[in-house]
């Protein structure tokens, strides 16, 4: 978890935000309630995501961000079979995991939490296997902590029909954070050459102060 969210920090620009309050494993939980209501809403919103899939590993502090996304999601569309969830315990369980989520016109990949780094990219990896072998042709969006470590680019480097899978797809967007400016941000990204990149923001959202406050301290931590 530290080393994620190190490479999210470096991802945002966090360098000399000044001392923060320790952290607990409560303020963890309630950083990701509210990372997950805001991407919750963008993506019923601003996106306009009626139904939606949530990929993730089994660490308490997915499970919340993936509740939070979730809970804003279908509060937004109370109709029947409009979310999906599949949380993996390794990567072996990727594929069949996966399936469930393949119907919906979003898919949230939200690995992070306490689980190791290696891990989460071995999770990461299988998983866009997966959707690569599916032709998964729905929207897939990245959590910061996905994003932040170039898990996307990593897995692309790993194999390389999932590199030629992201290179072809033109609805791929990532969450990142910025406190200084106290704002979370949709964007639309890419993989290029190999390399992930953002082509702009596309939505952005502000952060109170009790939301940045509670990233910094995670950042800190």
């Amino acid at each position: 978890m530290k080393r994620s969210l190190i490479a999210a920090a470096l991802a945002v620009g966090l360098a000399g935000t000044g001392q923060a309050a320790a952290m607990t494993m409560g303020d963890q939980y309630v950083l990701r309630a509210y990372t997950g209501q805001a991407l919750g809403l963008a993506l019923t919103k601003e996106l306009d995501v009626h139904t939606l899939g949530i990929a993730q590993n089994r660490s308490s502090i997915c499970a919340t961000l993936g509740g939070a996304i979730a809970g804003e999601a279908v509060a937004h569309n109370r109709d029947n079979n409009v979310l999906s969830s599949a949380a993996l315990a390794d990567a072996s369980q990727a594929a069949d995991a996966i399936e469930p989520l393949l119907d919906k016109e979003a898919i949230v990949l939200a690995f992070g939490g306490e689980t190791p780094a290696e891990e989460n990219q071995a999770m990461v990896a299988a998983t866009f296997k997966a959707l690569a072998d599916a032709g998964y042709e729905g929207r897939v969006v990245l959590h910061v902590a996905v994003w932040a470590p170039k898990m996307m680019e990593k897995a692309a480097a790993e194999h390389a029909d999932v590199a030629d899978y992201l290179a072809g797809k033109d609805n791929l967007n990532a969450l990142t954070l910025d406190p200084k400016q106290q704002k979370a941000m949709i964007h639309e990204v890419a993989l290029v050459d190999g390399k992930q990149t953002s082509r702009g923001v596309v939505h952005e959202m502000e952060m109170n102060d009790s939301w940045t406050n509670v990233f910094k301290a995670a950042m800190a931590k």
